[in-house]
């Protein structure tokens, strides 16, 4: 159930309509959205949004989701810094090419 975003009314969507995405996610699963336009009774505002998305496998399994995504947390510099480092480091001595060429 949607609540209308001015005065917090659960709402019905009045016409719905599916958007499949085009390509599959990391797990080769394909999501499909299904959207709505909402007009809230009580005040009258319109809105489109979200109803739910479904994610489909290969195999055939289905996850459902509905309500707000799940927003990812934000790093902080120094974590990225932190992974960012793990490379080796190479020294040279340009010294030793230059006297090895003359």
């Amino acid at each position: 159930m949607v609540k209308c975003p001015m005065c917090r009314t659960d709402v019905q969507p009045s016409k719905t309509w599916q958007l499949v995405s085009p390509l599959p996610d990391v797990e080769g699963r394909i999501t499909i959205t299904v959207m709505g336009s909402f007009k809230c009774p009580s005040c009258g505002y319109s809105w489109r949004g979200r109803v739910s998305v479904m994610k489909v496998g290969p195999e055939g399994e289905v996850e459902f989701q509905t309500g707000k995504a799940k927003r990812r947390r934000k790093r902080k510099k120094e974590e990225r810094k932190e992974q960012s480092k793990g490379g080796t480091i190479i020294e040279i001595d340009l010294s030793e090419i230059i006297e090895d060429e003359l």
